[in-house]
């Protein structure tokens, strides 16, 4: 079963995009209810002939809301915010002309549409974005109250509805721009040093076994020249010569065959991150732990190497501020995501003549049996790499 571990920033922007959505759909439906509302007290006060003349802006909101929970960006949500204003303006002015008493006994009816402008949520995964734009949801939402009110003739008060609902979003809000500040703060700092102490730790036994090499061939010929009283015998010659090529074929780095993918190639990828902390990107590696399985050194060196390339992208054209590289495996194939979160683009019109997408990325991953795939959009680009762990399993 694959095993990936969602990256702190992409759970606090899913987490962001949730309460956003709730927040429209929210708005949606309790707009058709303050429609019904003001429907019946219309009707209870002997006016149900002007109930479709005044329901018409609620719900005309209320269909801005389903175009912004649809859409969310800043046209749509500029959009809902100056036609929630103009239906709430005519909403309180064709209330209070039909029925001077209109916000009798309470506010409901008259703020109701004013209050779902502050639920306007969050864009693009930003919980301060969610706090702007509430506060701007909460002055248009007050703006529109005291417009309609002047414009009624009426002398009713607004009421604290759009008041408490941008309490209760600001806060929910900033709590997730805290959280999401830590993720982007936290600098994989332990994660860097586990992965030092683990190369240190397999570069000392290395030099060890090295060592032991050395003790058990050299000292050992030594030992036997300085005991010797007269000239080498063959059998000693060929154990000497056989000493010599174990010696030339020992090496303290680690067989380049194969690789483990928990501690070799994970060590790699967190370098691979290391080394973009001078372009502006900082990149968190996830899921290099939970790996065990072998991974050949090709097919390493082509995914590494595709990543890198896909980093160099997210530096020079995302305008994105971090970056993630996910790392999973399945059945004896594995896969390595890299996430951000700028800018997207369309990879069917990138030109076939550009290295970077055709040469440095896919060629590289389908020249060792594996596949590219690309998923790019206003929130950011994914590509997922993908090859078997070693190529004769293709």
């Amino acid at each position: 079963m694959a095993v990936f571990e969602t990256p702190r920033p992409v759970a606090a922007a899913a987490i962001v995009h949730g309460l956003a959505a709730a927040q429209r759909l929210i708005v949606v439906l309790g707009l058709l209810f303050g429609a019904l509302t003001i429907a019946d007290l219309l009707a209870a006060r002997s006016h149900g002939e002007y109930t479709t003349l005044v329901i018409a802006p609620v719900l005309a909101v209320s269909l801005l809301a389903l175009v912004l929970l649809w859409r969310p960006t800043l046209f749509t949500a500029s959009l809902f915010l100056a036609g929630g204003a103009v239906s709430s303006v005519a909403v309180i002015t064709l209330g209070l002309t039909v029925d001077p008493g209109f916000a009798e006994p309470g506010p409901f009816a008259l703020n109701r549409t004013a209050t779902a402008l502050v639920l306007v949520g969050a864009l693009h995964g930003s919980a301060v974005s969610g706090m702007v734009w509430s506060t701007a949801g909460l002055i248009v939402a007050y703006g529109s109250l005291a417009v309609g009110l002047a414009a009624g003739g009426g002398a009713a008060e607004p009421g604290w509805g759009p008041l408490l609902i941008f309490i209760v979003s600001f806060l929910a809000y900033g709590i997730l721009a805290l959280a999401q500040r830590r993720a982007r703060l936290a600098t994989p700092a332990l994660e860097n040093a586990l992965a030092s102490l683990e190369r240190a730790e397999r570069q000392r036994a290395l030099e060890l076994r090295s060592a032991a090499v050395v003790h058990d061939t050299v000292l050992a010929d030594l030992a036997v020249v300085a005991a010797s009283t007269g000239p080498l015998s063959d059998r000693a010659r060929e154990r000497f010569v056989a000493d010599l090529d174990l010696i030339r074929s020992s090496s303290v780095r680690e067989p380049s065959g194969t690789r483990p993918v928990s501690t070799e190639f994970g060590a790699a990828l967190l370098e691979l991150a290391h080394d973009f902390q001078w372009t502006g990107v900082r990149v968190e590696v996830s899921g290099a732990e939970m790996l065990a399985r072998p991974v050949e050194a090709r097919v390493a060196d082509a995914l590494l190497a595709a990543a890198r390339a896909a980093l160099d992208n997210v530096a020079r054209h995302s305008g994105a501020e971090r970056a993630d590289l996910v790392v999973g495996e399945r059945s004896g194939v594995v896969s390595l995501l890299v996430v951000d979160d700028g800018r997207g683009f369309d990879p069917d019109a990138v030109p076939a003549d550009r290295l970077g997408l055709t040469t440095a990325i896919r060629g590289r991953v389908e020249n060792v049996g594996g596949s590219v795939r690309i998923w790019a959009g206003e929130d950011g680009t994914t590509v997922m790499l993908t090859a078997p762990m070693r190529e004769d399993a293709r």
